[in-house]
């Protein structure tokens, strides 16, 4: 085809396209838009405001209508209230909240059409403000505390002002919420079993009456016997699922929660649980329930302890039931004496003896469950046992006790040794060390008991006391210090004293050989010297006790043992003196030397008398040579007579007079025999088995001594033999008496400023 028909046939159809055109304007009809009117707001009754509003659609299709809402005419914010498309053509909107009371809001209806928005005019309204809420029901009027409650009602939701659910004037948490329904929790603190429920937005509060928490039940409590410790089930409903929020009480005494659902509850049996019956109560929900059984604790039972007898310190097991398993709570008593627990179970207690038992034989107490049960057998402290000691010994010696079974506290264990209680200074459970004590041993045999409680045990074997010099008694009835001396008549032996409780008397005193003990037979009827015994001297010829009383007058008495009879005898011819020199030669009574101290300055004499009984006459016998070897003055001397021939020693008033004198009556002279060991005053002597003796007594310048000396005149020399037990003394009594030696009394220990009451015999 060529280029020209082609161009006339593109213009032939545009022509006939633009005829077509033109007859299709000529059939459509004419475009009208919808119409859109704002009609009056009407406020609610209860606040809220209705808004009204048409709309014409004129044949357009309509998608949305409502309303904009605005605090300003403009609309620079609003919100926008979308209506129900209905067939009336009307646009209705109750808006129930989010406006404020008296506030002006504008508003205008609009609606929706192919895309393009049509609005009618603006109105306004003053608010009365949003609508209050309105609860119509609950989900359930009863509750548990944090149970979820829906609230059923209308206007919960205001998008300006949040929503509180209150249970009387307890906050509860919101879980969630729309305008018709809010779903909470009942709060963990609420206050009250029953509340007024409200939902509160702003000041608006609509209220719901009411809301209860369900009443906690306790159907069974498992076990009701128990023990302290133990986990308990309370068995019911409506308790708490969170244990701080279920209390349950035993008595006054708060438990432990362990364990908390709905139906049940797991508590332990309080420690400080104050009675053995208690009743159960349990708070929960607000609310107080006491179970009508009372929960009983269980009570301790002892079937059986073992070892039953024992010693101190030894553990033993005590098996039964209903014990507690801590070991606080528990105690064991042996008698009032409660016991260390080392274990503890509720079967079993492992306890240690006391070492504070104050019997041999003791019940035992458990205390357990605040209850208490006593063994059906008393538990027995095992006998102790002595096994050996040494048989001989001396006084003052350690021995050491052997055995078992003694008290582990040293000073429990009593020993006495013949009734003598002993200081303990080691041991152990199988050992005892003491020292034998220094008496007395009137037997010079001792037995050995040991005292545990109520126990007394006995050594099998008699100790042998082996030495010489031997206490055998300690309670002389006298006061004995710086006489002159015992007296031996007709094998009897005197010795003139104070009693021991001084009553202002003096009195003669005669001694028992057979059991060490002095009776009193005379008191002395007459004043005695100044110093009322020191300044008279004693002396006997062995038939009569002869007395000089150192007084102006130089008194001389006999006085007859065996009618108990004084006789005034011829005077002393010599000097006034104290504490002269005597003994007695064949029947014949010597007295010299001695010191009259009444003077100011004391005067010593060396002269000596003899006086014979028969003829009641004296005579003067040969001056003591003092004045030749040194000082002239001598008192208290020591004397003995052996074959006839009378001894001095001692007296001293300086360190040089150590010498000592032997008076010959045959030749009336004084020989010199050997010196004693040093100066030495207030000694006392006696002649045994043809020796002289010396005892005790006080070095010049120094302190008492308990050593003896003996004298053979065979060699003429000293010998110093055992010692006087171990106490020094001065100034004490003693004499020989049926082939054995005694001393007694004076002043004893270093000073001798305490009178002894100890009495020792010497066996050679």
């Amino acid at each position: 085809m060529n280029i020209k028909k082609l161009l006339a046939i593109s213009i032939l159809t545009i022509l006939f396209l633009s005829c077509s055109s033109e007859e299709n304007k000529e059939l459509m009809p004419e475009y009208v838009q919808p119409e859109v009117s704002t009609l009056d707001a009407v406020t609610g009754t209860n606040g809220g405001v209705y808004l009204s509003g048409n709309y014409i659609s004129n044949g357009n299709g309509i998608t949305e209508v409502g309303f904009e809402l605005s605090v300003d005419s403009l609309f620079n914010t609003k919100t926008q209230l979308i209506s129900e498309l209905n067939s009336n053509d009307e646009i209705s909107y109750f808006l129930a909240n989010g406006i404020e009371e008296n506030v002006k809001y504008f508003y205008k209806a609009f609606l929706k059409s192919s895309g393009d928005t049509f609005y009618g005019l603006t109105k306004s309204f003053i608010s009365d403000g949003s609508v209050s809420p309105r609860i119509d029901s609950i989900s359930h009027d009863f509750g548990h505390i944090a149970d979820t409650l829906e609230i059923y009602g209308k206007y919960f939701k205001d998008n300006n002002y949040q929503t509180f659910v209150d249970f009387s004037n307890t906050n509860g948490q919101i879980i969630s919420l729309n305008d018709s329904v809010i779903k909470c929790k009942v709060p963990t603190n609420i206050k009250n079993v029953i509340s007024d429920l409200r939902v509160r937005i702003d000041n608006r509060v609509d209220a719901y009456s009411s809301f209860s928490l369900f009443e906690p039940t306790i159907e069974t409590v498992d076990p009701i016997i128990g023990v302290i410790g133990d986990t308990l089930s309370l068995i019911g409903n409506h308790f708490d699922i969170v244990n701080v929020r279920n209390k349950v009480f035993f008595g006054n005494v708060q438990s432990i929660v362990i364990e908390s659902n709905r139906e049940n509850i797991k508590v332990v049996v309080p420690e400080n649980i104050e009675s053995p019956t208690e009743q159960i109560q349990l708070n929960a929900q607000l609310q107080d329930v006491t179970y009508d059984v009372a929960f009983q604790l269980a009570a301790p039972k002892i079937n059986a302890v073992s070892p039953l007898n024992a010693t101190f310190r030894d553990e033993i097991t005590i098996t039964g039931d209903n014990f507690d398993f801590k070991k606080t709570r528990n105690k064991v008593f042996f008698g009032n004496i409660e016991a260390t627990i080392t274990y503890a179970d509720k079967n079993t207690l492992k306890v240690i003896v006391p070492d504070d038992l104050e019997s041999s034989s003791e019940p035992i107490k458990v205390v357990a469950q605040l209850q208490e049960v006593v063994y059906g057998e008393n538990f027995q402290i095992k006998i102790p046992e002595i096994s050996f000691i040494q048989e001989d010994v001396n006084v003052n010696q350690d021995i050491t006790i052997q055995g078992s079974y003694f008290h582990p506290v040293l000073d429990r264990n009593i020993i006495t040794i013949e009734n003598i209680e002993v200081n303990l200074s080691s041991g152990s459970t199988e050992n005892l060390n003491t020292k034998i004590p220094l008496g007395p041993f009137p037997r010079r045999k001792a037995i050995v008991r040991l005292a545990l409680l109520d126990l007394l045990v006995e050594y099998e074997v008699e100790l042998n006391i082996v030495d010489k010099w031997v206490m055998v008694s300690n309670s002389l009835p006298f006061n004995y210090y710086r006489g002159t001396g015992a007296m031996l008549v007709n094998g009897n032996v005197y010795v003139v004293a104070t009693p021991k409780i001084r009553d202002g008397e003096v009195y003669i005193w005669k001694f028992n050989p057979p059991d060490y003990t002095w009776d009193k037979i005379e008191k002395i009827p007459f004043q005695v010297g100044y110093s009322t015994v020191g300044s008279a001297t004693w002396v006997s010829n062995g038939d009569k006790i002869y007395l000089y009383n150192a007084n102006q007058n130089n008194e001389f008495y006999e006085f007859d043992t065996v009618s108990n009879q004084w006789s005034s005898r011829a005077s002393f011819p010599g000097k006034r003196r104290d504490y002269p020199t005597h003994f007695s030669i064949d029947g014949e009574i010597y007295i010299g030397l001695g010191v009259d101290f009444e003077p100011y300055t004391s005067v010593g004499y060396t002269d000596f008398y003899k006086y014979n009984p028969l003829s009641d006459a004296w005579v003067q016998v040969a001056d003591v040579p003092l004045g030749i070897w040194g000082g002239i003055k001598r008192t208290e001397t020591g004397t003995f007579v052996i074959d006839g021939i009378g001894y001095f020693t001692g007296g001293a008033f300086n360190t040089g007079d150590v010498d000592c004198w032997s008076y010959h009556p045959n030749t009336d002279e004084w020989i010199r025999i050997s010196d004693f060991n040093d100066s030495r005053r207030y000694t006392s002597s006696f002649e045994l088995n043809g020796f002289g003796y010396v005892t005790g007594g006080t070095p010049t310048g120094g302190s008492n001594r308990n050593d003896c000396w003996r004298y053979d005149p065979t060699s003429d020399n000293w010998i110093q033999v055992d010692d006087i037990g171990h106490i020094q003394r001065g100034g004490h009594f003693s004499f020989s008496l049926n082939g054995k030696a005694y001393v007694g009394g004076g002043g004893i220990y270093a000073s001798g400023g305490i009178t002894g009451y100890d009495f020792y015999e010497f066996i050679p």
